[in-house]
């Protein structure tokens, strides 16, 4: 009887075994079976529970020693979290199930729950996986659909389950730890590229501004931002105040701020986080709005969410700051953004101490645009390349009509806002190719390279014209509304072929406008004049 008895329990005991060996086999088939580690998470718990009558799995991965999961809550997804360091139950190093509920529901770690809000979960058994002695995943296990108690042979086979998939998780982790590696480098090497881009641009490119609109472009494009701008430091009044922005959604804003028609609110040096940056040349990284309190009360109002400020060091000296606003999608700016940012500044820095300089020497200080002695050196160059290629050039020659009197009458303040007004808008009319410059106290003149007469009419129609719809207004009953008259001469259908020839045929054109009416063109041609406006 005892015999039959010993080998009836021997039977089932190998029955056990066989069933257990067979789910241990389709569960490593399954497992083996994903195409990634979500689907690896998702195959795993279905088994896991189907198996054993469970309410639910939950993997929790570690994230730069954080470990995440998400779970279901109707139809919103939702996300715990909390710290590896916090974690009580991960102390041994040990690859066991640990009970975090006792037999009468009450929770072991109470105040790590409470924290951590883990009572969403209804977990009784924690599980983690360590790869080199580091948690690399933890297995919350829920309580059986039908609210028993786990038997110890229940208990066995489910750490038996989950000691199965621990290498085929361990591979798969370490998969993604490569996939997020070659992520990096490939976003390493990308700015990398940029940077390298932009540091031979700082060499070829003479448009401070143009050249800042591409750094900020590449630095909000790369690390997926807002907006920015470019603060310059002002020693006569000890101020830090905005010179270039980039990604506005008001264009026009934009155009105004970056041609100096708009003047943004100045910054004192340690005023705000600007200022800040600024003073102790390091950087500043804060997500937290309007709540930090290191703003200045200007910037409360700006809609910032987020700041990247990082200082722009020229030979050892501040000489102003770099602002990154805003990262998109609410995400949050990172030790790596800075990184960037901060490399990119030092391009930058670069860019702005040559162009300083470049400006001093090139650029008239009220309008930005070429001073007469560069414009000659400039107009000389292309007239040699026009001529070694047999190709042609237009010079437009203009004059800022009843000027005196605008000086005379409302003062030279005024005057000069008008220069800078007609300067932007010539600048904004032009191509990139063309050259302006301010060639005497109230004139300007054009170069447009391998452009004809014909064709050269119609940009300084277009300057004509924008020059018209400026209007600057002195108080609510008076304001300015400047014209210009418009001479052009073509290069080298004139007297002589020559730079001198050509500056004296446009000039005299432009005398033909001042005296037949102002505000329109007139075109020297084979020495006779030819009225271009109606």
């Amino acid at each position: 009887m005892c015999m039959a008895q010993d080998i009836n329990t021997t039977v089932q005991n190998l029955q056990k075994n066989f069933l257990e060996l067979h789910s241990l086999f389709d569960l490593n088939m399954i497992a083996n079976q994903a195409y990634s580690l979500s689907d690896f998470f998702t195959r795993i718990s279905d088994f896991i529970e189907n198996s054993l009558n469970l309410e639910k799995l939950h993997f929790f991965i570690n994230n730069n020693g954080i470990f995440q999961t998400k779970f279901l809550t109707g139809n919103q997804v939702n996300t715990i979290a909390f710290d590896a360091e916090n974690a009580p139950f991960l102390t041994s190093e040990t690859s066991e199930l640990i009970r975090v509920v006792n037999k009468h529901g009450e929770i072991t770690y109470k105040a790590f729950w409470e924290t951590y809000n883990l009572g969403r979960l209804n977990c009784q058994f924690m599980r983690a996986f360590y790869q080199e002695h580091v948690p690399i995943c933890i297995c919350s296990v829920s309580g059986k659909k039908d609210k028993s108690e786990f038997t110890d042979d229940e208990l066995v086979y489910l750490e038996k389950l989950l000691s199965s998939i621990e290498p085929i998780l361990i591979k798969f982790m370490r998969q993604k730890e490569q996939e997020k590696q070659i992520t990096t480098l490939n976003k390493t090497l990308h700015n990398l590229s940029i940077l390298y881009n932009i540091s031979q641009a700082v060499n070829f490119i003479d448009d401070l501004k143009g050249l800042v609109q591409v750094i900020l472009d590449k630095a909000i494009d790369t690390i997926e931002a807002e907006k920015g701008s470019l603060m310059l430091y002002d020693i006569s009044d000890n101020t830090l105040q905005v010179k270039v922005v980039y990604g506005l959604q008001d264009k026009k804003a934009e155009f105004d701020i970056n041609n100096g028609l708009i003047e943004c609110t100045k910054l004192k040096a340690n005023e705000g986080i600007a200022g800040k940056v600024f003073a102790e040349k390091k950087a500043i990284i804060t997500n937290l709005g309007a709540k930090d309190p290191r703003f200045a009360k200007v910037d409360l109002d700006s809609g910032i969410s987020s700041l990247l400020c990082v200082p722009l060091v020229a030979k050892g000296e501040s000489i102003g700051v770099i602002n990154i606003t805003n990262k998109k999608n609410g995400k949050l700016f990172n030790k790596q953004d800075l990184e960037f940012i901060e490399a990119l500044a030092n391009q930058a820095a670069i860019a702005v101490d040559n162009a300083k300089l470049y400006e001093l020497a090139t650029k008239d200080g009220l309008t930005k645009l070429y001073i007469i002695r560069h414009f000659k050196s400039l107009l000389e160059t292309e007239l040699k390349r026009m001529s070694r290629y047999n190709h042609v050039l237009t010079l437009l020659m203009m004059d800022i009509d009843n000027f005196k009197k605008v000086n005379d009458t409302y003062g030279h303040l005024t005057g000069d806002m008008v220069l800078k007004e007609i300067a932007a808008a010539i600048q904004s009319t032009i191509r990139h190719i063309d050259i302006a410059a301010r060639y005497g106290g109230e004139e300007f003149v054009v170069v447009l390279p391998e452009t004809a007469a014909r064709n050269a009419k119609i940009i300084a129609e277009r300057i004509r014209v924008n020059v018209s719809k400026i209007e600057i207004k002195i108080d609510e009953n008076n304001s300015v509304r400047p014209t210009v008259s418009i001479g052009i001469a073509e290069f080298p259908n004139i007297d002589e072929p020559n730079m001198t020839c050509l500056i004296e045929c446009a000039d005299k054109a432009l005398y033909q406008a001042k005296n037949n009416g102002k505000n329109c063109i007139y075109e020297y041609r084979e020495g006779e004049f030819f009225r271009c406006t109606e």
